[in-house]
């Protein structure tokens, strides 16, 4: 069978069904080539993100996670809108442990690196209300690492909200 294809496609031959033949074959070749490619990479894809959910959920229950989630922002007075200097952020401590924690420096800019999973951070300074965010994705929506900006309003104790 090979040697008939070879004969009908080898290079010498001048024909015009030849010459066709062997354009076909090419394109079906170069299909199915593409078409194994993305195949493969698919189903590559799909063992690393599920691994990927795997060693998350495991090292979360065996409080060996690592954060990877990046929050970053600017706190400001929701009256005024200048900035609040030294504001607390942390993850909300009704959530789950581990908690973190980073101040916003004096202009009120912070960062804060936390999981990724869906949480609320609480946003706090002496004189003002207590502000509470979500932040995070759900599991199967983010990859295992990322940033979000978060701007927040915290407002004066006798300030009302708008």
């Amino acid at each position: 069978m090979w040697r008939r294809l070879w004969k009908e496609f080898r290079p010498e031959d001048e024909s015009e069904e030849g010459r066709e033949m062997r354009e076909i074959f090419l394109r079906t070749a170069l299909r199915f080539t593409a078409a194994f490619a993305v195949l493969f990479g698919g189903v590559f894809f799909a063992f690393w993100w599920s691994g990927s959910a795997i060693r998350f959920g495991a090292a979360r229950a065996a409080d060996k996670a690592l954060p990877t989630w990046r929050i970053s922002g600017v706190v400001r007075d929701g009256v005024t809108r200048q900035p609040v200097p030294w504001a607390a952020v942390e993850d909300d401590p009704g959530g789950h442990p581990p908690f973190f924690r980073a101040d916003a420096d004096y202009m009120g800019e912070y960062e804060l690196l936390t999981f990724a999973e869906p949480h609320r951070v609480r946003v706090s300074s002496p004189g003002y209300r207590p502000e509470v965010v979500d932040i995070g994705r759900a599991w199967f929506l983010w990859m295992p690492e990322g940033v979000e900006k978060v701007n927040v309003d915290i407002f004066p104790l006798n300030a009302t909200p708008k």
